[in-house]
């Protein structure tokens, strides 16, 4: 390369990683770096898309330079799947830059189709990775009759989108990102709360049009085996192994939304499918997962309001807990193949699998559940240390709850004498976790929830946060204006609990 060339391309990187350098609000920072960019590389065009793994698509964020007529700057609804775009390959092990030319007889017809309708002669695709996983990608294009881009413009891009990655970490530190709140830290799926809003979206629209839901519950196999032989980073590669196969399946189902709802399981949303139709969507994951190093690594089961037997009200208890039952008769067998309830499995009352699950005589003490929760909290605060405090304490408390088996649990922010939750889940119907109420004004209870936190049951005069949720018992702990509570449905199940809690409150909120 020559010389001067080579001088040009590196103060292109210093001057990018010094205008990322301040901080700014994240629609700033994209418009920045997009023009840095085709500064750098000499394009006509830039656009920066962030990959949404619960939703299998690229969403288009900005678009700078030389746009075709009905191209935005700033896209509102712009998105493509991952099929659209063949280049982005979640499952692939070394993400790379790389170039399109309309005149390469070995391009994917797609994606020259993509170039052709906006008068672009190539382009150069370059992964912007974060975390050592795809966060979206860089797409820069010339037009017809300019130089085509080459290797040294890849090895350009590639850096420039490492600079692009640490300014995009940066943002997220400056800006609260409320869709955080809605979202698993380690596989950028939605998260039990979103699941939850999303299938009673779907059935009102049910009850409404009868248009059918489906719904697809996944559980990983051999995850035990890879966490006790080959340690926790082994377990937590297979899962987001699994995400990764779920996210580009969901690509292809509008208005779907993939999401991990505990430890090992997944649970996908489909409006507007029907059983026979959410059948081939369940087995194009497990052909998904076929490419990856983990073959074979989910049980899945599919419930559908359209499922044969259906009768009365359809609740999403009832849903989830259909597809529950046939994923779980998936891995009692051992079965590659996909299980649909009402046609493998009956369509009986659902059981709570998962709170029998996690409750049974394998917690042989309360000490252990407790010593288990922690563990688990502190191991999703590691890995959510670039989240904000309350991202990071919700990410943190929803993976102790888990741990546990309790029903429900709530984040609150203390305002006066009122509570005003900010994110909750449950599992379980019943429950009041969005009202406020009066906290207690007993001195002795307050500093016992500061201090190592409180237990109360439902005829506890001194406090009534259980009678209000409308549970058992509340494990609840203090720090600052955050209350926390995890909720249980037997006296002693949260025995031990509330010194954890406490621990994992101060933790979070302090980083």
């Amino acid at each position: 390369m020559d010389s001067d060339l080579a001088r040009s391309r590196l103060r292109s990187v210093a001057r990018l990683s010094r205008v990322l350098s301040e901080p700014r609000e994240m629609s700033e920072l994209l418009e920045t770096a997009a023009n840095e960019v085709r500064f750098a590389l000499g394009a006509s065009s830039v656009a920066i898309g962030h990959l949404e793994r619960d939703r299998g698509v690229i969403a288009m964020l900005i678009n700078v330079g030389a746009l075709a007529d009905w191209e935005q700057a700033q896209p509102t609804e712009l998105t493509s799947t991952l099929q659209e775009l063949p280049m982005v390959d979640l499952l692939a092990h070394d993400a790379a830059g790389h170039v399109l030319n309309i005149n390469d007889p070995q391009a994917d017809p797609e994606a020259i189709r993509h170039l052709t309708v906006r008068g672009k002669a190539c382009a150069l695709v370059i992964p912007i990775l974060l975390d050592g996983r795809i966060w979206g990608q860089v797409f820069a294009t010339r037009a017809v009759g300019e130089a085509v881009f080459e290797d040294a413009d890849i090895e350009l891009g590639e850096a420039l989108s490492a600079v692009l990655a640490s300014g995009l970490a940066q943002a997220e530190r400056f800006s609260r990102v409320e869709h955080l709140v809605y979202s698993d830290p380690l596989t950028g799926l939605a998260n039990r709360r979103a699941i939850d809003l999303a299938l009673e979206r779907a059935l009102v629209e049910y009850q409404v049009t009868d248009i059918p839901v489906s719904v697809v519950m996944a559980d990983v196999n051999g995850l035990k085996f890879a966490n006790d032989n080959e340690g926790h980073q082994a377990g937590d590669r297979l899962i987001r192994a699994c995400a990764d196969a779920i996210s580009q399946s969901a690509g292809r189902v509008p208005r779907s939304l993939a999401g991990r709802i505990g430890g090992d399981e997944f649970a996908i949303i489909l409006p507007g499918l029907a059983l026979e139709e959410a059948e081939p969507f369940a087995n194009s994951i497990l052909n998904a997962l076929e490419k990856s190093m983990y073959p074979g690594g989910l049980a899945i089961g599919v419930s559908s309001t359209s499922a044969p037997g259906v009768s009365g009200e359809v609740t999403s208890r009832r849903l989830l807990g259909w597809a529950d039952e046939a994923q779980y008769a998936a891995k009692r067998e051992g079965s590659s193949r996909v299980l649909l309830a009402g046609r493998d499995t009956p369509l009986t009352e659902p059981i709570e699998r998962r709170r029998r699950r996690r409750s049974g005589p394998v917690w042989a003490t309360n000490a252990e559940r407790a010593n288990n929760a922690l563990e688990a909290g502190l191991r999703v605060l590691v890995m959510s240390a670039q989240l904000s405090p309350i991202d990071r304490l919700v990410a943190v408390i929803d993976a102790a709850a888990d741990v546990i088996g309790a029903v429900g649990w709530v984040v609150s922010i203390i305002d006066g004498g009122t509570t005003r939750a900010v994110a909750f889940s449950t599992v379980r119907d019943g429950l009041d976790v969005t009202s406020g109420q009066d906290l207690t004004n007993d001195p002795t209870w307050w500093e016992a929830a500061s201090g190592v936190g409180v237990l109360v049951r439902a005829d506890d005069e001194t406090a009534d946060l259980a009678r209000v949720r409308g549970c058992s018992t509340v494990a609840a702990a203090v720090s600052g204006s955050w209350l926390v509570e995890v909720l249980g449905d037997t006296d002693d199940h949260l025995v031990g609990v509330s010194a954890t809690l406490r621990a994992l409150l101060g933790s979070a909120l302090a980083g």
